[in-house]
C-alpha cells in the first residue's frame, strides 16, 4: 500500500510541475532579448488598443535588465494595436488559438511597451 501511495504522489508531483511554464528568461544577445515558452493564462485587449498576455510564471522585475531592458510589470507581455494592426491581430488570433486548445506558445519580447515587456515574434508548438 505505501508503494502505492508513494507512486501516485510521485505522479502527481510530475504531471504538476509539466502543467506549469517556467517565468521569462532574458539574454544580452542579439542586442537583448527574453522569451518565453509556455501557456497563456489570460489574454485581454484595453480600452487603450493594448493587448496584454499574461504569462503562466511571472517574470521577475530584474531578469530583463540582463537585455537592457526596464519594467515596472513582470505578469505580462503587451504590444500597443496602432504600431502595426496586421500583426496584432495575427498575434491575436496565434495567442487565442492557442489558449483554446492548451497548446504552448514561445514569444519573443525585446522592447517596452507600457511598463510591459513588449512581444514582437510568436511560434504555435505542436499539440
Amino acid at each position: 500500500m505505501k508503494y502505492c501511495t508513494t507512486s501516485i504522489l510521485i505522479a502527481i508531483l510530475f504531471l504538476a510541475s509539466s502543467v506549469h511554464a517556467g517565468a521569462p528568461t532574458c539574454s544580452a544577445n542579439s542586442n537583448g532579448y527574453c522569451v518565453y515558452t509556455g501557456k497563456i493564462s489570460r489574454i485581454y485587449v484595453n480600452s487603450d488598443n493594448i493587448i496584454l498576455l499574461y504569462f503562466d510564471t511571472p517574470v521577475a522585475l530584474d531578469v530583463p535588465t540582463v537585455a537592457g531592458l526596464t519594467i515596472t510589470t513582470g505578469s505580462a507581455a503587451a504590444f500597443h494595436m496602432d504600431k502595426n494592426q496586421e500583426f496584432a491581430k495575427a498575434f491575436y488570433s496565434t495567442a487565442l488559438a492557442a489558449q483554446a486548445s492548451g497548446r504552448k506558445v514561445t514569444i519573443q519580447m525585446r522592447n517596452v511597451q507600457s511598463g510591459y515587456l513588449e512581444f514582437d515574434r510568436i511560434w504555435l508548438s505542436a499539440p
